[in-house]
């Protein structure tokens, strides 16, 4: 793919070398962290958007040493991920087979009217049948694998950024 790219991941305890976001795609990357002990996809996430054409910031709520029992933390924790999802424009949602993901599953719940959620949720994960119901009925869509899910997005994502730089007809 040609074009330029801009992306920044940004965590809680972080900010933005820029204030200005003006033209950045928001994406929060909601999902499977299992404190800290699962497979990384949000790196893997970065380096997919890293790769394309666009400006994006994705809000990345995993924290390399998230020590919940800090006094204020947990406060600072959820409502930074509350803070963020309300802010992005596209909200990516990877459940892992192996995970219990109650947090991704309430995440779920609350933005699954919002008309910007994109759930990949392994057919081994022991809610799927929820997810898969839960999905139907707003009209979520729902992908097996996360790269099923992030080619959807992908699709979307530029289609709305060559709208936006007026390359289409």
């Amino acid at each position: 793919m040609t074009g330029s790219n801009t992306t920044y991941m940004l965590k809680p305890h972080e900010s933005l070398p820029s204030a200005d976001t003006s033209g950045f795609t928001k994406i929060f990357l909601a999902g499977t962290i299992d404190m800290g002990s699962s497979r990384d996809w949000q790196a893997e996430a970065f380096e997919y958007f890293s790769s394309l054409p666009g400006k994006y910031i994705l809000f990345n709520p995993r924290q390399g040493n998230w020590d919940g029992s800090k006094p204020g933390e947990m406060d600072y924790q959820v409502n930074w991920e509350l803070e963020h999802l309300e802010q992005a424009d596209i909200i990516i949602m990877y459940i892992i087979g192996t995970s219990k993901s109650p947090i991704t599953l309430l995440e779920m719940g609350l933005f699954a009217r919002s008309g910007k959620l994109y759930v990949a949720c392994e057919p081994d994960f022991y809610r799927h049948d929820n997810v898969r119901i839960t999905c139907a009925r707003y009209g979520v869509p729902l992908y097996d694998t996360i790269e099923e899910m992030l080619e959807e997005v992908r699709e979307n994502v530029l289609e709305e950024v060559e709208a936006a730089a007026g390359k289409r007809d």
